[in-house]
């Protein structure tokens, strides 16, 4: 029998997301199957379109309607809180919001649409810490301005009472990692993380959220077209296609000896690919 610390941190089992439409039933999420390692980061790759962020929503249960979910498991084996179906839970569970930014969080894809415009920043990570830590609102404070510090926004303190608006988009995305790990989940999604962001940020983004999560120790779900973004960061790395995962290996083995014939043509498509084929 397997410690539990050898068991995977997460696993998605058959997982099936529809969307229920006067035309018909539109399969996002058609038997999705993955694992996640504890300490491990799982890049799910595929093309705009193929389920990667419905996946990542799903495991939240942020599917809206029409959409949702219609069969599968999503296991979470949590140290703090031990083993749970995400996919069994009610809507109004008190454990479902646990989850929700405790256990498991979520770096959008968009940060001026995941900051709200009206609050400032530091409002907006606090109140993350006070929705699920036991402490004063001086000290959420305090802990807001430390993370702010973290994620490399230099004058932290005064920058606390600052709003979206007043920040390039790189101070906004590091105010958005910063909102996700400030409660220490166990499990770190980033959908996109480095979007709309030029090569520079974008590094330097991939580099902050890999040097925070040895820190924190938590395992990352990295949502992505781009592999050479998973060369960099991952460690095994999941293909989607229209809705299913066609190939699943260690980033070592999947970019060395590709199986599926979409694995390859998503490798070929690499402006280096091409280089040396020219």
């Amino acid at each position: 029998m397997e410690h539990p610390a050898e068991l995977p941190l997460l696993e998605v089992e058959d997982l099936r997301t529809s969307f229920i439409t006067p035309d018909g039933v539109v399969p996002a999420v058609d038997g999705v199957t993955f694992s996640i390692a504890r300490g491990r980061t799982l890049a799910l790759v595929g093309e705009s379109g193929s389920g990667k962020s419905v996946t990542a929503y799903s495991m939240l249960r942020l599917i809206q309607p029409p959409g949702r979910i219609v069969g599968g498991k999503i296991l979470l084996r949590s140290a703090r809180a031990g083993e749970i179906d995400i996919a069994k839970l009610g809507e109004r569970s008190g454990t479902l919001y646990k989850v929700r930014g405790g256990l498991i969080s979520m770096i959008f894809q968009e940060p001026m649409t995941a900051l709200s415009p009206v609050h400032s920043i530091g409002h907006q990570i606090a109140e993350a810490i006070l929705l699920h830590q036991r402490t004063s609102k001086a000290e959420a404070r305090r802990l807001t301005v430390e993370m702010l510090g973290k994620v490399g926004i230099a004058q932290a303190e005064e920058r606390f009472d600052q709003y979206p608006h007043e920040l390039s988009g790189g101070m906004r995305q590091r105010v958005v990692i910063a909102m996700a790990l400030v409660c220490r989940p166990e499990l770190l999604i980033a959908d996109e993380p480095t979007t709309a962001l030029d090569v520079t940020i974008q590094a330097q983004i991939l580099g902050l959220i890999k040097t925070l999560q040895r820190e924190i120790g938590c395992s990352v779900l990295l949502i992505t077209h781009d592999f050479g973004v998973v060369a960099q960061v991952a460690d095994d790395v999941a293909v989607m296609y229209r809705g299913r995962i066609v190939e699943h290996g260690t980033v070592r083995a999947v970019l060395k000896t590709p199986q599926h014939a979409y694995t390859r043509a998503l490798l070929d498509a690499l402006p280096s690919r091409r280089a040396r084929v020219a």
